[in-house]
């Protein structure tokens, strides 16, 4: 009987860190069957793969492209870097459970990070059915968000959750576990995960313990509170008996970028006291989300509409300008720190001719006062729009990257795909993480070797996750594979041109299944949602 598929002459980088081998690879079904040089057998198609490497395919740790399976579900930007997983429901955000006469408040809630779907669920398993029934391109892991369960209990109230509140938090947190999520994320600088308490999220961990459920979390501020908002994560674990993984590491803020040696130390001695932590970081020094979140946390009790009412009244307007504005040119808040006027960007909003635009360009369009201007475009854009800012320094982006606690996740919120017009300009992490890493950081700079980024993308992950049969190329493993050249792979995502797919990767692999052949995105979808071994 011939293999499925069978990659032949390549170096298997096999996603444990060992060092690169020559070996063929063979697959039957959605297996790999054999692995070693010279394998002989028929096979239904063979490549030829020759001076390419062989890896496990990607796993993105941290992503945000819950909502755009529904408009793209072949995921395009992510699958022709390489990714064959994709880890969702983070910082606090999920599509599920959502409570019909909230849809209204959800949607405003979700609005600045892209497709915002007819909502046609209300529990968490019957949207992960429906994500099902998309079969996007990619295997799919789904956290329950803790903004999703909070809005579901008691709306955007800014106060601690009361005793009812509490339980209806843990009932619609163990819904979504027996659904099939792994667990819960926070996102402690956004609305409305921002109003609760530690004890309401340790309480949350201990509910999933016997589900053996992991707490992921955007920290309560990377910025002035950075080693307090570490601290607490590693706290919520510990109480909470369940893993912590801490996104996007970083220290924002050139104030603040002292501190991140204090940081990892903090992960470092929670490491030794035997917490279960780790974290993840992006290859850029340039993050992104809504721009609304440039607002303080009080201003959005109640929603996005009473967020709107509070942007169109004077007075309040001048009590967010003297609470946030910095020497007149800079802005901040207490929870994402300070930032310059010419560092914010306009990624996506409704005039496209001012995507690409920074704060201090489009203060000088209209006029205004940055503050001013800042306020009137989410105003007039009802607060749908999206930002780009730069608050990292890059010495330090390459020190997160080779701690070795530290995985890889884009942090990435898909603006558009598919063919044709493509508007905004998302974040280049979209398009391009995967192979920055391996192009720019393992090639270029020499941060790490190849074998040691492809681990931090693959088995590194697939470990932290409990993933016993992805992330890795050996002889029972899923055939999620990824072939790259790594003489010339290499992002081709820009700032001022992001929609630009990355070189140097002709195959991708996805349980069993041919995704990009030669470069060329093909079907049928092969991709699952994927659920915890409990």
């Amino acid at each position: 009987m011939p293999w499925s598929l069978l990659l032949r002459g390549g170096t298997v980088v096999d996603g444990t860190g060992a060092p690169g081998r020559a070996a063929d690879v063979a697959i039957e079904g959605e297996r790999i069957v054999a692995v070693a040089p010279g394998l002989a057998g028929a096979a239904d198609r063979a490549l030829d793969v020759a001076g390419r490497v062989v890896a496990p395919g990607f796993i993105d740790m941290h992503s945000h492209s819950d909502l755009f399976y529904f408009a793209c579900p072949s995921a395009e930007s992510k699958i022709r870097q390489g990714v064959t997983t994709e880890v969702v429901g983070m910082c606090s955000f999920s599509p599920a459970p959502v409570r019909r006469e909230q849809q209204a408040l959800v949607k405003g809630w979700v609005g600045g990070i892209g497709v915002t779907p007819d909502v046609e669920w209300e529990t968490f398993g019957q949207y992960l059915d429906m994500l099902r029934a998309l079969r996007p391109s990619v295997n799919v892991i789904h956290f329950v968000g803790h903004g999703a369960l909070r809005i579901a209990a008691m709306g955007f109230e800014a106060r601690p959750a009361d005793a009812g509140e509490l339980r209806a938090m843990e009932h619609g947190l163990g819904d979504a576990m027996d659904a099939g999520a792994w667990g819960f994320s926070t996102g402690l600088v956004y609305p409305p995960s921002a109003y609760a308490q530690t004890d309401e999220l340790i309480a949350l961990a201990n509910s999933m313990r016997a589900r053996r459920g992991f707490y992921f979390s955007h920290v309560r501020g990377e910025s002035a509170m950075l080693l307090d908002s570490i601290a607490e994560a590693i706290r919520i674990g510990d109480a909470g008996g369940v893993p912590v993984q801490i996104a996007h590491v970083k220290a924002s803020g050139r104030e603040n970028w002292s501190k991140l040696d204090a940081a990892l130390g903090l992960i470092e001695d929670a490491r030794r006291r035997g917490v279960d932590v780790a974290g993840d970081v992006y290859p850029y020094n340039a993050g992104a989300t809504k721009m609304d979140n440039l607002m303080p946390a009080w201003a959005h009790e109640g929603g996005v509409m009473k967020l709107l009412e509070r942007l169109a009244d004077r007075a309040t307007r001048k009590r967010i300008t003297d609470e946030c504005l910095v020497d007149g040119e800079r802005w901040g808040t207490v929870s994402q720190g300070r930032v310059g006027f010419d560092q914010v960007f306009v990624a996506a909003c409704r005039r496209r001719e001012l995507e690409g635009l920074n704060l201090a360009q489009l203060a000088s369009q209209t006029g205004k006062a940055p503050a001013e201007a800042l306020m009137d475009l989410l105003l007039e854009e009802r607060c749908t729009v999206a930002m780009v800012s730069f608050s990292q320094s890059l010495e330090n982006v390459a020190k997160v990257m080779a701690h070795p606690a530290l995985m890889i996740g884009s942090d990435s919120i898909p603006l558009f795909e598919g063919e044709g017009d493509r508007p905004g300009k998302p974040h280049p992490r979209t398009y391009g993480t995967f192979p920055r890493v391996l192009g720019e950081y393992a090639r270029e700079r020499k941060l790490f070797p190849l074998e040691t980024a492809v681990h931090k993308m693959t088995g590194m992950a697939a470990t932290r996750l409990g993933l016993r049969d992805r992330g890795v190329v050996r002889v029972g493993a899923v055939a999620d594979l990824v072939v790259f050249d790594p003489a010339s792979v290499k992002d081709e995502s820009t700032y001022p041109d992001p929609h630009r797919y990355p070189s140097g990767i002709p195959y991708v692999v996805v349980n069993g299944h041919v995704a990009v052949d030669n470069g060329r995105l093909v079907g049928p979808s092969a991709g699952r949602v994927l659920t915890p071994d409990r």
